[in-house]
């Protein structure tokens, strides 16, 4: 059994570089940083105005340094951000002080959100769930944002995914994890994990990996899968009552 410390190593990474462990193709300069947040929110918010029913409250799963929160703050009333990392929400307190409505929280990495039930409208995580290399606290985060969505709320989540098959299988066994490298799923699988804690699935996009090999560094299947929250149903009809004879 691993004992994976995700507070200590990602805070390790944030005070060596944050902006590479958040983005390493777009950490050349503050500039990059921030227009590879504005580029990579398009495909967050894809398909989600078409079916969200309220912009007063989102929240990300994985915040960093709010590289994404900041171009979100855009679109609703309040934006929050949640990460595993204190050094990352210390740095994204200071980097974003001039944007009031967005909101840092520090939290334990297991899978638990500090917030009441039904609290918001939209929750996302992007390059995130594949850190975790636990399949039971991502389980857990997406428990958890079932139950603070508003009925009628959205989620939008990224995960790096595998070919179900034996090969694959084999390969995701005997790789290594860890708090960089975590664990990816089949499509079955995540899907699977999405509706059992309650939501419909209202659309699923799988990009399969460019090229594969048993062993060795290979690019990611990525699934994206758009979720929402069932709305409270409507209220039974009083039934009637006989007229009083008389």
């Amino acid at each position: 059994m691993h004992n994976f410390d995700m507070k200590h190593d990602w805070d390790v990474r944030a005070e060596e570089n944050s902006h590479k462990a958040i983005a390493c193709d777009d950490a050349q300069s503050d500039a990059a940083f921030r227009a590879s947040g504005e580029r990579d929110l398009g495909l967050v918010l894809e398909g989600v105005p078409e079916i969200l029913q309220g912009n007063q409250t989102a929240l990300e799963i994985g915040c960093g340094t709010g590289r994404l929160l900041e171009p979100l703050a855009g679109h609703f009333d309040h934006v929050f951000g949640v990460d595993v990392s204190g050094e990352m929400v210390r740095q994204g307190r200071q980097r974003l002080a001039h944007v009031p409505q967005v909101h840092f929280v520090e939290i334990d990495g297991l899978g638990g959100l500090p917030f009441r039930d039904d609290t918001f409208n939209f929750c996302f995580s992007y390059i995130t769930f594949h850190h975790i290399p636990l399949k039971a606290v991502v389980r857990r985060y997406i428990l958890e944002i079932h139950r603070v969505l508003k009925p009628g709320g959205v989620s939008r989540l990224h995960f790096f995914g595998r070919p179900a098959g034996v090969l694959s299988s084999v390969r995701e066994r005997f790789t290594h994890k860890s708090t960089w490298r975590g664990c990816k799923f089949t499509v079955p699988e995540i899907s699977a994990a999405i509706r059992a804690v309650g939501f419909e699935i209202v659309h699923t996009h799988y990009v399969p990996a460019q090229s594969r090999r048993l062993f060795g560094k290979t690019t990611p299947d990525i699934i994206w899968i758009t979720a929402r929250k069932a709305a409270v149903p409507a209220a039974w009809p009083a039934p009637k009552q006989d007229a009083e004879a008389g």
